[in-house]
């Protein structure tokens, strides 16, 4: 094999970017789940009738974990730009990788009904087939899918576009365009 040949036949390796989303909302979640957790595991040691420390321990262990699973495992996960796609994490909420063959266009983006609607977290849009994966309302892209594919956590639903939180929407944005090779801006 000549020297050209051999060197275009190297696969070039595309690094994985880590793309971080706000997580302050996360974190007063899990500080309020574990005052709470700790309040009601109190009552239910600390109560002098049998039903109330039971109902204590009973709210208690079906609070902690369902609490847990929605304000602190999204506290150690965060998107990523891999070489074949974008993967989203949020906690085990929700757990996707959209091809880039799928994207058709990303851009900077802003919530226009209301943020209390959207809420944190993953959120589905059945009326706009929008899947929501927000940690805050600043710092959003938009991202258009080529059709309607089948994403979102346990409930698979139709999804046409993509709306996440990241911490620098500018960035984001430019890095999906240039991975799923569309045209720049």
């Amino acid at each position: 094999m000549t020297g050209q040949r051999a060197r275009q036949m190297i696969a070039r390796k595309i690094p994985v970017v880590r793309l971080d989303y706000p997580k302050h909302w996360f974190l007063v979640g899990a500080m309020l789940w574990a005052a709470a957790t700790s309040i009601f595991i109190y009552l239910s040691l600390t109560s002098v009738e049998p039903f109330s420390r039971a109902f204590w321990a009973a709210v208690a262990a079906v609070e902690a974990p369902v609490v847990f699973v929605m304000f602190v495992l999204p506290v150690f996960t965060s998107h990523a730009a891999g070489a074949k796609g974008l993967r989203l994490r949020m906690g085990v909420l929700l757990r996707e990788d959209v091809p880039y063959e799928w994207i058709r266009s990303v851009d900077e983006t802003s919530i226009r009904w209301g943020g209390v609607r959207v809420g944190v977290g993953v959120r589905y849009a059945a009326i706009t087939q929008a899947l929501f994966v927000t940690s805050s309302f600043r710092n959003l892209i938009e991202i258009e899918l080529d059709g309607e594919h089948r994403l979102g956590g346990l409930l698979k639903r139709p999804v046409r576009r993509i709306v996440m939180s990241v911490r620098s929407a500018e960035r984001a944005a430019e890095l999906l365009r240039e991975r799923a090779e569309l045209p720049k801006e």
